[in-house]
């Protein structure tokens, strides 16, 4: 299958927009709307090589694979029973992952982890996995998530920093980002090789008192109130070849090619203005 004249070039759809598919399915899903380039989770590898012929059939679809999302359950301070076997994998199994699926990037959370976890702890466990990385010949990108021992774009860049690794960078997820209150005017100051991953979702402002549920209320780019085309013309100033990852998390299921095709819309009308 080769992919759509209307390549969406420079993005990509994450598994998240439809978490139902299965690898093959997720990449003929991107191939036929124009997304050039899939994130997938480690579970959907390890299934996949269960199929039979799975690697023609995701070669033939003519989608790259960028991002394994991701190593979970693994930080310091990280609860270990949400990183349950079925959806997530050990390091060995997501630097498997990533290096099998020739993606370029292996990403990691400190999902529901500990808050209180310092710095200098999180910089050295960085620096451990950045390392194994990097003899596996990838790399790792942080991503920030409120209400964890990463809970910014700031605290990210620095543990990054102090962790000294060429193979570590951070995953800017433009959700996160304003949803712990970040602005355009946090970006202003980043240098060429900080940022090497992003995701990017629409976001309506939420009501006062509004509680948040995980996984719920991202928007189709361009949809909602909040500047998402700011912090995308920032990243893009920092790194003009970032990929932008297509992050619309959605309890939905069934008709994925009409949910597709409607982000697919969406995001060439976002990257259009």
């Amino acid at each position: 299958m080769t992919q759509s004249r209307e390549s969406l070039v420079g993005t990509a759809l994450c598994w998240g927009c439809v978490p139902e598919a299965g690898l093959v399915e997720l990449a003929t899903l991107a191939a036929r709307h124009g997304f050039p380039e899939i994130s997938v989770r480690p579970a959907q590898y390890f299934r996949a090589r269960r199929e039979s012929g799975w690697r023609e059939q995701l070669a033939g679809t003519g989608v790259s694979i960028g991002v394994v999302d991701g190593l979970v359950g693994y930080l310091p301070g990280s609860d270990g029973a949400a990183a349950d076997a079925e959806r997530h994998a050990s390091l060995d199994g997501c630097l498997e992952a990533t290096v099998d699926l020739g993606a370029r990037t292996l990403n990691v959370a400190h999902y529901l982890g500990d808050p209180a976890v310092e710095e200098a702890v999180m910089a050295a466990e960085v620096r451990e996995i950045a390392d194994r990385a990097a003899q596996a010949g990838t790399r790792i990108s942080m991503e920030f998530l409120p209400g964890t021992a990463l809970p910014d774009l700031a605290t990210a860049l620095r543990i990054v920093e102090r962790a000294g690794s060429p193979a570590a960078g951070v995953l800017f997820d433009t959700w996160h980002h304003l949803r712990g209150g970040g602005t355009g005017a946090d970006l202003a100051g980043l240098e060429p090789g900080q940022i090497l991953e992003a995701q990017i979702s629409g976001r309506r402002t939420p009501a006062p008192g509004e509680v948040y549920a995980p996984m719920t209320g991202r928007l189709a780019p361009g949809d909602g109130d909040a500047p998402v085309a700011e912090l995308v013309r920032a990243l893009r100033a920092a790194e003009p070849d970032l990929v932008l990852g297509l992050e619309v998390f959605t309890a939905e299921r069934g008709e994925m090619d009409r949910r597709v095709a409607h982000l697919a819309a969406a995001t060439r009308k976002f990257l259009g203005e």
